[in-house]
């Protein structure tokens, strides 16, 4: 075996990653961040959107088995008095919770001329709060009980039918709160496109809850306002609630 001579050293060569080579590195890796990305927002999105259709299917079944309790009859709201849908909800659900949705930050809103943080993030059908008999809905599975309440909004209710009496049903534009400014019951009450602009979750009288585009929900089999009153039912006539 070779020995050296004293006073030599082994040299071994070291290389190190060129300019090219790691500006090469970062630029992949600048692709794969835009391609996963996106990928990693559409699934949170697709779990939030998962967990408020949940909370849509706890209220859609807490309002059966109130209606259970109590005659058949719905639940019932009067602002007047402090008396809200959804407090009538609770001894149904797991958790209070269910009344916040994952698909917004909440905000205080203006309510009847002072900001406020509405208890709940959901609007409910003003057919179903004054003790009405759920049997009185011939296609159940297809009736909205329960929607989402647009962000903006402090109110947590709509009514589905003309504002007047007389008032022109295939007209959606006749569909408004005169004790509000005129207030449209659909375009301002209700958040119609929570989900990558497309449609939102809603709770049916029969208990279960779905996902649709909004205009599906007015436009279908029934005539207009679709699922939302599919007997047209108004305030006006004789056997509303």
């Amino acid at each position: 075996m070779l020995i050296p001579p004293i006073g030599t050293h082994m040299t071994q060569s070291k290389r190190g990653f060129t300019l090219i080579e790691l500006l090469v590195v970062i630029a992949i890796i600048a692709i794969l961040a835009a391609i996963l990305f996106p990928v990693f927002a559409q699934a949170k999105a697709a779990a939030k959107k998962t967990q408020d259709l949940s909370n849509f299917k706890q209220i859609a079944t807490a309002i059966v088995l109130y209606a259970n309790d109590n005659d058949d009859l719905s639940l019932i709201s009067n602002h007047d008095v402090g008396i809200e849908w959804f407090q009538s909800l609770y001894p149904y659900v797991k958790s209070n919770d269910v009344f916040r949705t994952p698909a917004y930050t909440r905000v205080a809103v203006d309510h009847e001329g002072e900001p406020e943080t509405p208890e709940t993030d959901y609007a409910i059908n003003g057919l179903w709060t004054h003790a009405t008999p759920l049997t009185n809905s011939s296609a159940p599975a297809e009736q909205i009980t329960v929607g989402l309440r647009a962000r903006l909004n402090g109110e947590i209710d709509y009514h589905p039918w003309p504002a007047q009496a007389g008032g022109a049903w295939d007209d959606l534009t006749t569909y408004y709160d005169l004790d509000h400014d005129n207030e449209d019951w659909f375009l301002e009450r209700l958040e119609r496109t929570p989900w990558n602009n497309q449609g939102s979750n809603f709770s049916f009288l029969d208990g279960h809850a779905k996902y649709f585009n909004f205009d599906r929900t007015v436009r279908n089999t029934f005539a207009l306002p679709g699922f939302h009153n599919v007997d047209r039912i108004s305030y006006f006539d004789p056997v509303a609630p």
